[in-house]
């Protein structure tokens, strides 16, 4: 009762304090403006990200010429697997300065239809001749051919299409591969995406020449721009909803601890790449070490000019050299993941930037109020929850997911099945049990979440999982002087933090701000002995752009950086975790917590 009465004074004393503090800051909020970047993440010519918002050229009229013309556009190749980097070159003897190459994903699209465009006026040219240019762009498969148009734009902004070039993907081509631990033993998921669901399959084998590889059917599932709870998410354009084809999930079963399996997903005629993952170990199997990844907040970045998820290639570069070097069994992603917020072209980047890593550890989500925050549409949320979701008069949840309630998360990422499906959920691995709950449903004394998150903890076997790692969006335990979410994080240590005490959750890791910091070993917002409290770490560092806010001085903050990307490395024995922060391109380790085993807690 006294832990209750102590955080309900000081959560008073926040909020007065947080109105005087509110008045008094002085932010430029300018920086906080979100950009939403164009298909191509372009920047002007003060190299700032151009908002896709603004991306859009009105044409007076359109028409098709039907004289022949010495203007050409061309690609260095027609044939192309996803995500490939693609040079695009045009030639016009006679180039207005309005003369653009525009981009189109089907190639049915009308003219003002376009995923993007660049004006050739932009493009590089290397000999001085003003005739001819070139580009370069990444094309993401989104489930369709693409097709180059130059358009030639008069002064009256009629726009007539002198040139076109087609660029195709292979048929059907499975792309976005991931796979999952199940709630069994023994088990792994594969999910994949693509254009059609024509006998989805998965083949396996321990020999990496797929010899005696045994089959495994997929199941599959889509979503419409009607599923989605509201605009952006549900509007039908090539920068919002575009189909996004079928996604496909096969579980192998009867796996062994520590062997290495290889395999591939598609169909008979078109199937991925080999890969490979080393089965999980069972929990009452002896390990002697886990080693795991966590962080939030990435996006999409892309290739060659990077977006405004900069710090998304080195993290994923370097936690694929973490892989390589074996310093990863599986990886925590907890919230904010692509931000796509209703455009799916963002959806198509984020999948493929993460496939190679994806493919070949066990890629554990949670969502994020990116993904999920919404004010309409309830009925179609498919986490069940009530009304418009979560929006407690103290919080500060709005329409962050752009429409998309959780709908394109739920369908491409299928989680253990112990939960509520991605919202939350829990799952062993080696010697740690991870609990992946929602800051953005209802936790609160008595709510569904909170029995389910109660039991689940209530259940884990100390002798077979001595570490209990959870895992939110939001932080509990933040000092970063955003008032709003301060009090969000009060909230959250009013209804969990006892319960966390009770059944000695070791660590606590979340995101939401985009910068960094750990806590001493806390309880009720005192620090105390090392075992004896869980350690609250703040890493949502993983590439979206970092969060300038100045810190508030609170004595349980022990380490604080916002200025440097990177992500979580948890090693885990059987006596202590070892929890550290890699900052990156420079592979350096910034902040290091050493947590022992917890002690018997004390009545309080």
């Amino acid at each position: 009762m006294a832990y209750y009465v102590v955080l309900i004074s000081t959560l008073l004393l926040d909020y007065a304090f947080g109105i005087s503090l509110m008045d008094s800051r002085n932010y430029d909020w300018e920086i906080y403006k979100t950009t939403e970047h164009t298909p191509f993440h372009k920047r002007d010519k003060n190299n700032m990200l151009i908002d896709v918002r603004e991306n859009t050229v009105h044409f007076t009229g359109t028409k098709y010429s039907t004289k022949k013309s010495s203007v050409k556009v061309y690609a260095d190749t027609s044939k192309i697997t996803n995500g490939d980097l693609v040079k695009i070159t045009w030639e016009n003897p006679n180039p207005n300065d309005f003369d653009m190459i525009a981009i189109y994903t089907p190639p049915s699209r009308e003219v003002q239809d376009y995923l993007d465009y660049r004006y050739v006026s932009e493009t590089t040219n290397e000999s001085g001749d003003k005739s001819n240019g070139y580009f370069t762009e990444a094309l993401y498969n989104m489930r369709a051919d693409y097709e180059l148009r130059y358009l030639s734009i008069d002064e009256k902004q009629t726009a007539t299409v002198r040139a076109t070039f087609r660029i195709s993907f292979p048929d059907n081509e499975p792309m976005h591969g991931h796979i999952a631990v199940t709630e069994k033993p023994g088990e792994m998921r594969v999910m994949w995406g693509s254009a059609r669901s024509d006998k989805p399959r998965v083949k396996f084998s321990t020999s990496p020449d797929m010899s005696h590889a045994r089959s495994v059917a997929a199941t599959t599932t889509t979503y419409t721009a009607d599923d989605l709870c509201g605009a952006r998410a549900n509007v039908t354009s090539p920068i919002m909803y575009q189909d996004p084809g079928f996604f496909h999930t096969a579980t192998l079963k009867d796996l062994k601890p520590g062997v290495r399996y290889y395999y591939s997903y598609g169909t008979d005629k078109q199937s991925s790449a080999v890969a490979s993952f080393v089965g999980a170990p069972w929990p009452d199997s002896n390990v002697t070490e886990t080693v795991l990844a966590g962080y939030g907040d990435m996006g999409a970045y892309y290739p060659p000019y990077n977006g405004d998820s900069v710090g998304a290639e080195p993290v994923t570069r370097g936690l694929e050299a973490d892989l390589r070097d074996g310093k990863v069994d599986f990886v925590l992603h907890f919230g904010d993941l692509s931000y796509a917020r209703g455009r799916g072209y963002i959806w198509d980047q984020f999948m493929t930037q993460m496939t190679w890593l994806s493919e070949r550890v066990p890629y554990m989500v949670g969502v994020g109020n990116h993904e999920y925050d919404h004010v309409s549409g309830g009925a179609k949320d498919p986490s069940g929850a009530e009304g418009q979701g979560f929006h407690p008069m103290w919080g500060n949840y709005g329409e962050d997911g752009g429409g998309e309630c959780g709908v394109p998360t739920a369908h491409r990422y299928v989680a253990p099945g112990n939960g509520n499906k991605v919202f939350w959920y829990s799952f062993d691995y080696g010697l740690v049990h991870v609990v992946m709950y929602s800051s953005e449903h209802d936790f609160t004394y008595g709510s569904r979440q909170f029995r389910w998150i109660e039991q689940d903890l209530k259940s884990v076997d100390r002798t077979k999982t001595p570490w209990i790692i959870a895992t939110s969006h939001r932080p509990m335990y933040t000092s970063q002087s955003v008032m709003s979410d301060h009090i969000v994080g009060r909230h959250m240590r009013l209804n969990l933090e006892e319960l966390f005490y009770r059944y000695k959750v070791n660590l606590h890791l979340s995101g939401h701000y985009h910068s960094y910091e750990s806590t001493c070993s806390v309880l009720g917002g005192d620090c105390v002995a090392p075992g004896r409290g869980t350690v609250y770490v703040v890493v949502g560092t993983a590439g979206k752009f970092l969060d300038p806010q100045k810190y508030w001085d609170y004595p349980w903050s022990k380490y604080q950086l916002a200025d440097k990307y990177g992500y979580q490395r948890i090693r885990a024995n059987r006596t202590h975790m070892h929890v550290e922060f890699v900052v990156v391109p420079e592979m350096e380790v910034e902040d290091v917590i050493e947590i022992p085993l917890w002690q018997d807690n004390e009545t309080f």
